[in-house]
């Protein structure tokens, strides 16, 4: 239980508000590790939890830097990986890695820390 006045503050990873049914399908078929599945906005959902101040700050630059960084190593290092983990599990990673790449460069799916305070 958080008391009256305090404080919360976590990353999630999210669908970008608005989008268009197909395109929310999309986003969900992408398996994105983290991402939420709440169709309302995480501000919305903040505040019926009794949260009066709520600030969310877009990090989704940083996320798709990182999610490249990640496919382009895994894909450096694929040879060793393969023996590890096998060729099926690391092409199904890799193309899974792809489709979040891509879902977030296209804005589709987003990253962003929120901060929301509890009502007093």
């Amino acid at each position: 239980m958080l008391r009256p006045g305090g404080r919360i503050a976590f990353y999630t990873i999210h669908a970008s508000p608005g989008l268009p049914e197909r395109e929310y399908q999309r986003v969900l078929r992408v398996r994105s590790p983290g991402l939420g599945t709440f169709r309302r906005d995480h501000i919305d959902l903040l505040a019926s939890a009794g949260f009066a101040l709520v600030l969310e700050t877009d990090v989704t630059a940083e996320f798709l830097r990182i999610a490249k960084g990640w496919l382009e190593g895994r894909e450096r290092y694929s040879d060793q990986l393969r023996a590890v983990e096998g060729e099926a599990e690391f092409a199904a990673g890799q193309a899974e890695r792809q489709r979040s790449v891509e879902a977030i460069a296209e804005g589709l799916l987003r990253r962003s820390l929120f901060v929301a305070e509890k009502g007093r």
